[in-house]
């Protein structure tokens, strides 16, 4: 029996990836687990400072006496078992679809969550004209958990949040375990060939006892963001900030928020080397949050 389509494009994707990185003779490390949470910052202003995103090998975590906030999402990067994921996906435009899609998570593909249900954004460069999202997530040796199908619409070009009710049957996150998914738009019911394919790394983490009150504490969406970014909590802290964004799309605070986010990731198109590059990395940053979908 001839194998799926979507299943072929996984081990394609997986084998692309990993003849890349032998070319490269890059090292992958074990993401990290654990982290500190900094001291009581005082009286401050509701400024989240994302870092520089400078990479490094090893992940870092923050000193308890710090008083900067997680820096650099890409310390935490995929295991040596995996191969990256891939943020970029295109495909053979098809009617009512877009050439290509954007996941916007860090460089490195991995991107650590306290959530037993993350919510997952995406960058859509046109319309969707009734089309199907196919979505799964694995463990770390690939073995499908969870596989669901959802219908998309958009229209205009934008970012599209997709998170998770809670009668779904989204599989239960453990802590201190990496998982993998898969995000298909699939261009043509009759033919997987044509999907437009990205894929990311999650390291699921427990919060402390003293991170959880802390978060109890306060309602303040600006006032969590810390504690989220502090921790480097990628999922909570890029969902918390697109709410917002969304709820209040004039708020030039936020959107600079926003922005200075985006461009810790590597979509800074005044990092960029070419017009095509900072022109792509100008329109994510530019795009309106069209809806954050459940499902």
């Amino acid at each position: 029996m001839a194998m799926p389509m979507f299943f072929l494009h996984r081990a394609t994707l997986g084998l692309t990836l990993l003849l890349q990185i032998v070319v490269a003779n890059s090292l992958i490390v074990t993401a990290a687990h654990s982290a500190s949470l900094p001291q009581n910052r005082g009286n401050e202003d509701n400024r989240v400072d994302f870092g520089n995103g400078e990479r490094v090998q090893q992940p870092e975590q923050p000193s308890p006496s710090s008083d900067s906030p997680f820096t650099n999402w890409n310390a935490f990067t995929p295991p040596q078992r995996g191969v990256p994921g891939r943020r970029e996906g295109g495909g053979t435009r098809g009617i009512g679809c877009p050439s290509s899609m954007t996941a916007l998570i860090p460089e490195s593909t991995m991107g650590r969550t306290a959530s037993g249900q993350p919510a997952f954004f995406l960058y859509i460069p046109g319309t969707v004209d009734q089309k199907t999202l196919e979505f799964e997530i694995a463990d770390e040796g690939d073995k499908t958990l969870y596989k669901t199908t959802f219908p998309l619409s958009t229209d205009r070009p934008g970012i599209v949040g997709i998170q998770w009710s809670e009668n779904s049957k989204f599989a239960t996150l453990q802590n201190n375990k990496n998982y993998r998914w898969y995000i298909a738009l699939k261009c043509n019911s009759s033919d997987s060939s044509n999907d437009i394919l990205v894929s990311g790394w999650i390291n699921s983490v427990a919060l402390s006892p003293n991170q959880k009150l802390q978060l109890g504490q306060t309602t303040d969406p600006l006032e969590r963001l810390k504690i989220y970014a502090k921790q480097g909590l990628w999922y909570e802290t890029l969902s918390t900030l697109a709410t917002l964004k969304l709820k209040d799309s004039e708020n030039l605070s936020i959107e600079n928020k926003w922005n200075d986010l985006l461009k810790s990731i590597g979509f800074d198109p005044a990092q960029k080397q070419t017009q095509i590059e900072r022109e792509k990395a100008q329109s994510i940053l530019d795009a309106p949050i069209l809806k954050i979908q459940t499902n």
